[in-house]
């Protein structure tokens, strides 16, 4: 091999090494911009002063990423934090100030799920025209103690049939992700049984839906679920907007009005 050669070579060498490391560090792990920022955390979210005024970070802190059901396999009922009922009742009536809206009725007894949440904003939005999903996210932890996420987002569409798209991550304890590979018929519109069989490859931690609900008055509700559960909302009414995060725990509860 000639010393031409022996340069060319080492330079292709060192050119793969770059490549394969940038795919690994820079395109591998990292924080996706396809994820929406009022995405839970599998790992469990930060403790926040219960009547924050300011604006918090959607993404919170990753925490433990235990599973989300009891013994039984069943999730918690009923409001059995006495600090959330608190940090909610506050936020509510700051709520009721800032949107200048009549709020319904809301009880200890009352568990903090969508249909709790409506029945507290209903008195001036009137009755629910519609409901749309725009993405679901079930994390599950696998044998080794990995997290995974399946993401499954509703692409816009004008036509009557939506279109839906699938990613497969792995969360690691700092926040950071990396894309799982799929193939493209695996990607769009994913078969239920592709669903289950990715389900299937761990112990569920949680399950979140985020939906846009349309009221007759005109106005709509961005929510997202977690494990049966309000995690967030955001509703805007006569000219602000009332935004919280973390509704789920008296630590991470966070509410803003704009």
């Amino acid at each position: 091999m000639t010393k031409r050669s022996s340069i060319i070579l080492g330079a292709i060498v060192v050119a793969i090494i770059l490549v394969l490391s940038y795919c690994y560090f820079g395109g591998g792990f990292g924080k996706s911009s396809n994820m929406p920022p009022d995405l839970p955390n599998p790992h469990g979210d930060p403790a926040v002063p219960t009547t924050s005024k300011t604006q918090t970070a959607e993404v919170p802190e990753p925490a433990s990423g235990e599973p989300a059901t009891d013994a039984n396999g069943f999730l918690p009922t009923k409001m059995e934090d006495p600090k959330l009922f608190e940090g909610l009742q506050t936020n509510f009536k700051q709520m009721s100030v800032c949107l200048n809206m009549k709020m319904g009725p809301f009880s200890q007894g009352d568990d903090m799920n969508f249909e709790t949440l409506n029945t507290i904003i209903a008195p001036d939005l009137g009755d629910i025209v519609t409901t749309t999903e725009d993405w679901s996210a079930t994390d599950i932890k696998t044998n080794s103690g990995e997290i995974r996420r399946i993401f499954l987002r509703t692409n816009p569409s004008n036509d009557t049939e939506q279109t839906k798209t699938l990613n497969y991550y792995s969360i690691q304890p700092n926040g950071a992700q990396k894309e799982i590979s799929l193939s493209k018929e695996q990607r769009t519109n994913p078969t239920d049984t592709l669903l289950a069989s990715l389900e299937g490859d761990g112990q569920l931690v949680s399950k979140s839906v985020a939906r846009k609900v349309y009221y007759q008055n005109g106005d709509d509700l961005s929510v997202v679920e977690r494990n049966g559960r309000v995690y967030s909302f955001e509703l805007a009414h006569d000219g602000k907007t009332f935004k919280c995060s973390g509704v789920d725990a008296a630590k991470s509860l966070s509410c803003s009005c704009k």
